[in-house]
């Protein structure tokens, strides 16, 4: 007995010890007496004690995320990424993750990711659906819908069930051909036809004029002469079409992908104002064969003058004839090159 009465001391104040470190937390800075957290002052010297410490935050984090609903298409998204979808508690992937195969109504979702907290959600899709018949030219492209891959497009068209009331985007896709994009408001059950057509990336320009062989310009620059025939890349061009005596031509066109734009100009000829020109180039020439008649006549003349002062006359007739003659003619020539140069 007289054993025992020292261990039950020892218990009694290790009990003592606990109980005032769960309720006396706070140290005095200057006399170092334990007190109560609650305590401002120290119970022993009156000292100002500490602030308590902040109470302890959770060491997980959570996973922050969302679910946008867009018609029947529902994209979900997390930070950080990658983490499960749960979706009525139906494991669908992980984020970032778009569904289009969830019914109309209210639907729970979980987002959880190991090291976080999980999240927890709902969303509710609208309950009106129709359908849609994507027919592409050529056949064979993929079609797909806001973004989500729905099959190829065979002869008679993809038939897509299912489909939220509202604004979709259809896309059509083929190698070695540019995406075909069109913008449907579904209203109604349907089905409603889509055709899209794909561009092969080139389309043809066709240039033909009133006359033919017409000087043509494409953006100002120098294609040739008509008829003209050319791949082009998709794009809005400048024409200019120029022929001496008629007035240009101008016009803009836009070449579309596959497609052949065809252009037929037909100029305008200018009022003729040249005929004094050709008039006074024949007057020229005509003068010039004159004169050359004249300076060949007195030139015989001197070469059947008898006496000196005969011979000095005749040569200086001769050579003013001859003068003459080379002024009218290179007269009438120029009159009559301008008469086929200059555009009136």
């Amino acid at each position: 007995m007289t054993r025992s009465i020292p261990r039950v001391i020892l218990v009694l104040v290790v009990l003592a010890l606990s109980a005032g470190l769960v309720f006396a937390t706070k140290t005095c800075p200057s006399c170092g007496a334990v007190n109560k957290d609650s305590d401002k002052f120290c119970k022993k010297c009156g000292a100002k004690l500490p602030d308590a410490p902040p109470p302890r935050q959770p060491t997980t984090p959570r996973v922050s995320g969302s679910a946008d609903v867009s018609g029947g298409v529902v994209r979900f998204t997390s930070d950080p990424s990658g983490a499960d979808v749960a979706v009525d508690g139906r494991n669908r992937g992980k984020t970032p993750l778009a569904l289009s195969d969830l019914g109309p109504g209210r639907h729970d979702y979980e987002l959880s990711r190991r090291g976080y907290r999980p999240f927890i959600g709902e969303f509710t899709i609208s309950g009106k659906f129709g359908s849609i018949v994507v027919t592409t030219e050529p056949v064979g492209a993929e079609v797909l819908l806001d973004g989500q891959p729905r099959g190829t497009a065979p002869d008679g068209g993809l038939a897509i069930a299912r489909i939220p009331y509202g604004q979709h985007t259809i896309t059509a896709r083929l190698k070695g051909y540019r995406d075909a994009v069109k913008i449907v408001d579904l209203k109604s059950a349907g089905p409603v036809g889509v055709t899209c057509r794909l561009g092969y990336g080139k389309g043809w320009l066709v240039v033909k004029s009133d006359p033919s062989s017409v000087n043509l310009f494409v953006n100002e620059q120098d294609a040739g002469k008509t008829p003209y025939e050319a791949e082009l890349d998709p794009a809005r061009y400048a024409l200019r079409l120029r022929r001496p005596g008629y007035y240009d031509w101008t016009g803009d066109i836009n070449v579309q992908f596959s497609e052949s734009t065809m252009v037929h100009a037909a100029l305008d000829r200018m009022e003729t104002r040249k005929w004094p020109l050709l008039l006074a180039a024949v007057a020229g020439i005509g003068a010039g064969v004159g004169s050359a008649f004249m300076g060949e006549s007195e030139y015989a003349r001197y070469v059947a003058a008898t006496t000196p002062p005969d011979a000095a006359k005749y040569r200086r007739s001769t050579a003013a004839w001859d003068m003459r003659r080379n002024v009218a003619l290179l007269a009438g020539l120029a009159l009559g090159g301008a008469y086929w140069v200059v555009r009136w």
